[in-house]
């Protein structure tokens, strides 16, 4: 597949080819309805044939139409499952399944019944919301113009981005904007992360993975550049004051019960121990086995808990006056069994 849009590139052609397809069933929907219509009002036969003939075209051309769209949303949205992408497959299908019980309802009738013609009607509304969500996919993903030596970036995030974060934006989660991300920080962080995207709390969510093949490492460089140059770098961390210990875990039973209690009475309203779904703050459930914190990218090693409760890295308040060191040592000593 990735050969057929190389070989469309070549001859200058760089745009989904999917928009120019849907203009047929589109169109022949429109037909359909419209002579219907005429048919149904003046009785006539000839308008009646002619708006069948309409919708057996536009029930063929739905397919080419769906192939050529699923193209496009692998190869330009690497299959990222995007609100409209959904409620475009699903408006698809009832397309297809009112086009056919119209051609069934309206078989070896000359003129158009008032059943069929309702049928038509159905297909238009549908045909409608289609071109409303593909306007969506379309218009939403516009990309900010970035200077001359960027280009390279620019062309990437237009092509591999710019469907789910428009400007910098997140249209599957608005609140996980592209701009000030953590993951902009460094190169080996932005490679890390469009190789094996996470959510907060470590679970896979609805980013698609960008392999090497896709996305190599020097062209990761080139992108991640235009993006910080255009819609800026990542949010610097908090600064902290606070002198971070080397912390040895325990592990005394009465250390570990002692933390349970005070993550009952602190963090349970807010972070779950027993799964990494996200309450307010992210799960928490084998906190210290992963490779980083579910905020800051910090290593997820006793020390990096022990700071974010002093100098939290984004919307957690801090602990600083609320929980002693040998507190915090107790409570690390809990998530440690989790």
């Amino acid at each position: 597949m990735e050969r057929f849009y190389q070989l469309l590139e070549a001859i200058g052609y760089t745009h989904p080819i999917h928009p120019p397809f849907t203009h047929i069933p589109v169109g022949l929907v429109i037909g359909a309805f419209l002579l219907g219509v005429i048919s149904l009002l003046f009785r006539l036969q000839m308008a009646g044939r002619a708006a069948r003939y309409c919708m057996i075209i536009a029930f063929i051309s739905i397919f080419p139409t769906v192939l050529f769209g699923y193209m496009d949303w692998q190869h330009f949205y690497a299959g990222g499952w995007l609100s409209p992408i959904k409620t475009k497959l699903v408006l698809a299908g009832i397309l297809l399944i009112l086009a056919i019980i119209s051609l069934v309802a309206g078989r070896g009738n000359e003129r158009t019944s008032s059943g069929v013609a309702g049928m038509y009607t159905l297909c238009l509304v549908i045909v409608l919301g289609l071109g409303f969500f593909g306007g969506q996919l379309v218009y939403s993903g516009k990309v900010p113009v970035g200077p001359a030596e960027l280009r390279t970036g620019e062309k990437l995030f237009r092509a591999d981005c710019s469907g789910c974060h428009p400007y910098g934006g997140n249209i599957v989660d608005p609140k996980a904007e592209l701009r000030g991300s953590d993951e902009l920080k460094d190169l080996q962080t932005f490679i890390r992360w469009i190789r094996d995207p996470r959510l907060d709390n470590g679970a896979k969510g609805p980013m698609p993975p960008f392999p090497s093949a896709r996305v190599s490492d020097p062209q990761a460089k080139e992108l991640l550049g235009y993006i910080i140059k255009v819609m800026g770098p990542a949010k610097p961390a908090p600064a902290c004051d606070v002198a971070i210990p080397t912390i040895a875990v325990r592990t005394e039973p009465a250390s570990v019960a002692k933390g349970k209690q005070l993550f009952e009475a602190s963090c349970m309203y807010c972070h779950n121990v027993l799964g990494t779904e996200t309450l307010v703050g992210p799960g928490l459930k084998g906190i210290l086995k992963r490779k980083t914190l579910p905020v800051g990218d910090w290593p997820a090693i006793p020390e990096n808990i022990f700071r974010q409760l002093r100098c939290p890295y984004g919307e957690m308040p801090s602990f600083k006056e609320k929980l002693t060191d040998d507190q915090v040592f107790d409570l690390i000593a809990f998530l440690n069994t989790q």
